[in-house]
């Protein structure tokens, strides 16, 4: 009886470590696009269309929840200081006009357009991703002639948009 046990034991015992072996070598399923890991909202890319009367410049972002702030200046010179250096730059697409863009809660980590990235509409020249600091992320349009813009947030999906006027 003893001798059947422990037969009976380590028959177990064999089959317990073949499952957990083929378990860890089995190949791993596909796993679909992995969503960025924010703390706060990401924002994930930029895209631009042209038309008649304005520019629009979309930031699409990771989540269903608005930024609290979307802070929007015109810089006269397109000077900025990136997050906590304390140093000034100016931006890389020279223009007429610039808009500085503060957006926050939000990380910028998972950006995927260019950091400097030019466009050729009416109005909008270029944009770039200035920095990233404590929650904020930072942006800087470059412009060319432009009456007024107006900055909003859309829903379902989330999106930031700026809409600058010829």
């Amino acid at each position: 009886m003893p001798v059947l046990r422990a037969a009976r034991t380590a028959s177990a015992l064999l089959a317990a470590v073949a499952a957990v072996t083929v378990a860890a070598t089995a190949p791993a399923h596909a796993a679909g696009p992995a969503t960025p890991s924010c703390d706060n909202m990401c924002i994930l890319d930029a895209r631009t269309g042209g038309h008649p009367d304005y520019d629009r410049l979309v930031f699409d972002v990771s989540r269903d929840t608005q930024p609290t702030v979307v802070h929007a200046e015109v810089s006269p010179d397109g000077t900025y200081s990136p997050g906590g250096t304390g140093e000034f730059k100016h931006l890389a697409i020279t223009a007429k006009n610039y808009l500085m863009l503060d957006i926050s809660p939000a990380d910028g980590y998972a950006y995927t357009t260019p950091a400097v990235q030019p466009v050729s509409l009416p109005s909008l020249k270029g944009i770039q991703m200035t920095g990233g600091y404590e929650a904020h992320t930072t942006f800087g349009l470059s412009l060319g002639d432009y009456s007024r813009y107006k900055v909003s947030t859309l829903t379902s999906p989330s999106r930031i948009v700026i809409d600058i006027y010829h």
